[in-house]
């Protein structure tokens, strides 16, 4: 399986040990793809985690009762490459969704779910899977009648009926299960799946998503309603909505409008999030359930982590930056970031190798600040100054000084290298070495005429002369808010 497309260099390097879903599935002992037909098990041990993807599979239990056994016909089991609420955290390891007519148990677990459970249980694939979709079916089971009314999601959501697969392991006890695939490759997420994973976040949407067929006769030649043509809802309808004749078209409107604004009236925070994950059916996300994992990471800005949260988020975040190299603007957009901004890496994770240091986590510091420079390399110059402040603030001052060393040497004529370099220096308590720096920062804005530069170190070497070393060691020269930067002329504006 390859966890990056089109990757080269450094970023090829320990592949494996970078994809979540295979480290984790190479902890589930024996072989965990025993017990699945060969055209499964090859579906299921390279999934394409890049893409948003499903894979519906059957589950069959061999005698069930009458009451379990239409349950279990009215199964659905997909696994499913992409979290559409991913950014919901937390998120359980399983959805379930109830559909009537006819009678549907629709049941998503994400790959690294799956992967998750058969090591946690000490199961293979097929008995994590059949733990899941067995939970659903016994639930559904025991409240047949809510189920059947449809009335089963709503109830859910308020906490009246259980959760149809919020007890896993309770679906072992239907026995040995047997799974057979449905599809014979990995499609498609779509809008019935998002559909699903929303009603089971936020409760059903009232989504009329019945083919739609006209009323108003008409005869114009090339129009496809005039042919008596029927239109899936809403896609296949919007997109022949233009090659309509006038009178259809009005109805086509009409049609979509009165449709999506009973969706949303029925559920605000559902309807809201639908749009939401449909819209990112086209962004790139993070593989492996990462976005999930690190959907908590913004708050850093307001509260630093303890130590050791802050490790597992740099481990995490290094992991998510391995699959974007060069690509900034897609690794913002699937931390969540909206597209029309994202340009800038999110200001937490610009943050990131500054609060390491300030935890003492230098080898942290380190990987990070070099899984950064991968991800965008016009940045490279400011990370690498990041390390040197965090190295010297974490007390590495022997690493410290020969990181200071390669970036001057690296780019001897950045005025931002050579302020952080002071800034580093007035972190080790080396007041002179920190002076010399500043003073030469100073001169290259002079020389630049650039009189924002020359305030800002002129500003740091006069609270420098002020303060005792003690106190500019307990001072971060580098203030969080102004992490916020990218090109060389905004970080001269805005430090």
């Amino acid at each position: 399986m390859t966890c990056l497309d089109d990757m080269d260099g450094p970023g090829r390097q320990d592949m494996a040990g970078r994809c979540g879903y295979i480290r984790v599935v190479a902890d589930v002992p024996g072989d965990p793809f025993s017990e699945l037909p060969d055209p499964v098990r090859q579906l299921l041990a390279q999934p394409p985690v890049t893409e948003k993807k499903l894979l519906e599979l059957r589950a069959e239990w061999p005698a069930l009762s009458p009451g379990r056994a239409r349950m279990a016909d009215a199964l659905r089991l997909f696994v499913i490459t992409w979290d559409p609420l991913e950014l919901l955290a937390p998120r359980p390891a399983a959805f379930a969704a109830v559909n009537t007519d006819p009678l549907e148990l629709a049941v998503y677990l994400p790959c690294w779910s799956l992967a998750e459970l058969a090591a946690k249980q000490g199961k293979t694939m097929a008995a994590a899977l059949g733990a899941v979709a067995g939970a659903a079916v016994m639930t559904a089971a025991a409240n047949r009648d809510v189920v059947i009314s449809g009335r089963y999601a709503g109830l859910a959501r308020q906490g009246k009926v259980p959760d149809l697969v919020g007890d896993p392991a309770a679906g072992s006890a239907l026995g040995q299960v047997g799974i057979r695939g449905v599809s014979s490759q990995w499609e498609d997420i779509g809008l019935g799946a998002i559909t699903d994973i929303v009603q089971h976040a936020l409760g059903p949407v009232d989504l009329d998503r019945s083919p739609v067929e006209f009323t108003a006769a008409g005869s114009r030649p090339g129009c496809p309603a005039c042919a008596g043509q029927r239109f899936g809802f809403p896609a296949e309808l919007a997109e022949a909505r233009d090659g309509m004749c006038p009178a259809h078209r009005a109805e086509a409107e009409s049609a979509i409008t009165h449709r999506l604004v009973r969706a949303e009236a029925s559920n605000p925070d559902g309807w809201g999030a639908l749009g939401d994950a449909t819209r990112r059916l086209q962004q790139p996300h993070l593989p492996d359930g990462l976005a999930t994992k690190l959907a908590g990471a913004p708050d850093a800005m307001y509260v630093i982590p303890e130590p050791e949260e802050l490790a597992v988020r740099a481990r995490l975040a290094i992991e998510a930056a391995s699959w974007f190299p060069g690509r900034a603007k897609d690794l913002a957009i699937a931390l969540g970031e909206e597209p029309e901004s994202a340009g800038l890496l999110p200001e937490w994770l610009m943050n990131l190798v500054l609060d390491l240091g300030r935890a003492g986590l230098g080898t942290e510091t380190v990987m990070v600040g070099e899984a950064l420079g991968r991800v965008d390399p016009e940045q490279r110059a400011t990370f690498d100054a990041d390390v040197a402040v965090a190295l010297a603030e974490a007390g590495l001052a022997e690493d410290a000084r020969a990181r200071i060393a390669a970036n001057l040497a690296r780019w001897p004529d950045d005025f931002w290298i050579r302020v952080h370099a002071a800034d580093a220096l007035a972190a080790l308590g080396d007041r002179e070495g920190a002076e010399g720096h500043f003073g030469a920062a100073v001169g290259m804005a002079d020389e630049a005429d650039d009189f924002t530069g020359r305030s800002d170190a002129m500003e740091r070497l006069t609270r420098l002369r002020r303060t005792s070393a003690q106190d500019a060691r307990s001072q971060p020269m580098v203030r969080r808010h102004q992490r916020k930067v990218r090109s060389r002329a905004q970080r001269k504006r805005k430090r």
